[in-house]
């Protein structure tokens, strides 16, 4: 499995602010694919399906053990919540 600090290491763009949130395991609004992986790990399970909310839009979103995390079409994390 891929660790936390060789996903880090793969992103030297990253500001330090995030690197910090990364480590401590917390999520943000606006985060890649990446920077969620490197926080809490590969997800359990995937999904990618389409929604129509003023148009039609592909989402994504992630399944862990107790949370979902939702993507949008850029693949930015728009928000999670408890399962």
């Amino acid at each position: 499995p891929v660790r936390r600090s060789q996903i880090i290491e793969e992103h030297p763009e990253w500001s330090a602010e995030m690197i910090k949130v990364i480590n401590e395991g917390y999520l943000l609004v606006g985060m890649t694919t990446d920077q969620v992986r490197a926080a809490w790990g590969r997800p359990c399970w995937t999904c990618t399906g389409t929604a129509k909310d003023k148009e039609w839009d592909k989402w994504r979103s992630w399944e862990y053990q107790t949370q979902i995390v939702f993507f949008d079409r850029s693949e930015k994390v728009t928000r999670w919540s408890k399962k």
